[in-house]
């Protein structure tokens, strides 16, 4: 965890560094400046597409690490549709990467009880519930990932879970960023009430494995 968090922190340098002129601009923004800010933005190559790839996958990995901003950025800088393929590599290598760490760690008592854990591991539809789960952009990643562990899914039907689930946020997360950059209200909010309706489905889901306890 430890050199994942050291390396997503050079990461961010380096794209911090990269993105100075157009930092500069956005700190001293005029209406005017605004085709400039575009052109800037949109002409970052193949060195900071690298970048933010392995940054999403290291974020995705670390427990408690949100990479949703960088996923936004993405898709603001460049464009839907490399920003959806760069967002879904990353957060699919970042949960493989994830999956095979896990084996080799020890979690304390009080993960092992989380109620979110629970509801994945005693889900009526395992390998559907878990699917949702990577769905759900506030379902923690290394929870999905454990619980996979535990129910010993095979490494097939975890690569099409993982494959599966991370598409919707990585859509979502790639369009926000090129409605952002063009200032597209409509599709913003389109895309705001889809992930606020992701976001919904868990906790429906919670309640309707409550009721049938019960």
């Amino acid at each position: 965890m430890g050199l994942g968090l050291s390396l997503s922190f050079l990461f961010v340098v380096a794209l911090l560094h990269d993105f100075g002129p157009e930092v500069h601009l956005l700190l001293h923004y005029h209406a005017a400046d605004r085709p400039e800010l575009i052109k800037l933005v949109r002409a970052h190559g193949a060195q900071d597409l690298i970048f933010f790839l392995l940054l999403i996958g290291l974020l995705n990995a670390i427990p408690g690490a949100s990479n949703s901003l960088v996923c936004i950025l993405v898709g603001l800088c460049y464009g839907p549709a490399i920003g959806l393929a760069v967002n879904w590599l990353g957060n699919v290598g970042g949960n493989v990467a994830c999956f095979g760490l896990i084996k080799h760690l020890s979690f304390s008592k009080h993960f092992q009880q989380n109620r979110i854990l629970t509801n994945l591991m005693q889900h009526k539809h395992p390998l559907v519930g878990l699917t949702l789960g990577y769905m759900i952009p506030i379902v923690p990643s290394v929870l999905v990932n454990y619980a996979c562990g535990q129910l010993k899914v095979s490494r097939l039907q975890f690569l099409l879970m993982v494959a599966i689930g991370m598409l919707p946020t990585s859509v979502l997360y790639a369009f926000g960023g090129d409605a952002i950059m063009h200032g597209d209200l409509k599709r913003l909010g389109v895309i705001g009430i889809l992930i606020v309706g992701l976001v919904a489905l868990r906790q429906v889901l919670g309640w309707k494995r409550h009721r049938s306890a019960n």
